[in-house]
């Protein structure tokens, strides 16, 4: 995980009725816009690979990579020292689009993967990934699902359904998810705001639950 601290703390009072959160989520979205990036930078007929051509157990793999096109890449350092360096004495060189903060990482307009290659290979990069659009899959329904009888419930389409999320925490600012009073929470270890969630997952589960 590239994420920071940790603190359980409890989501309650999510309100479903507020969200119209299943198309809005992937529609005309970016890896950058949705959380983490997915395929790293892909020679041809190749694995993705970090800077010394190993292939990088923590990034499934992905397509191959269009070699002639301009597009936006998912430009991640090692560590925040190594962003903040670049910050400061290569931000004005390079063609930025989003700072990614919570990664170390920047989003940068490339003339091409041949280019992505070259920051793939720098000693302070961790790897680099294409900034690709997000699609929404086909529904697999698994076997049996109806055999819970939760299409027979009466309330399902209402405004008063309410569930409890017990978590990281819940991304407050997120532009998917709602912010109003309706939500509330607490930490019970009194570590941090039940609303900063340092590490993404409860986040995820409030999206996953409202769609």
């Amino acid at each position: 995980m590239y994420f920071g601290k940790t603190a359980i703390s409890t989501l309650c009072l999510l309100n479903f009725g507020s969200f119209a959160f299943a198309d809005k989520l992937l529609r005309n979205r970016k890896l950058s816009d949705v959380g983490r990036p997915s395929d790293s930078i892909t020679p041809r007929n190749g694995p993705p690979v970090n800077k010394d051509g190993q292939d990088d157990p923590r990034r499934p793999g992905g397509p191959n990579l269009d070699f002639g096109q301009e597009a936006d890449y998912i430009v991640v350092f090692k560590d925040e020292s190594s962003h903040s360096s670049f910050s400061q004495n290569e931000m004005a060189t390079v063609n930025s689009v989003r700072h990614l903060s919570f990664m170390n990482g920047e989003v940068i307009k490339l003339p091409n993967a041949q280019a992505a290659q070259q920051w793939a290979e720098r000693d302070d990069v961790l790897f680099v990934e294409k900034d690709q659009e997000v699609r929404k899959l086909a529904e697999e329904v698994p076997y049996g699902i109806n055999l819970v009888e939760a299409l027979n419930i009466d309330y399902v389409a209402g405004s008063e359904v309410k569930a409890c999320i017990i978590d990281t925490g819940y991304g407050r600012g997120h532009p998917d998810l709602p912010n109003n009073n309706l939500i509330t929470g607490f930490n019970p270890y009194g570590s941090g705001e039940w609303f900063v969630d340092g590490d993404g997952h409860g986040t995820h589960v409030a999206g996953t639950m409202a769609a």
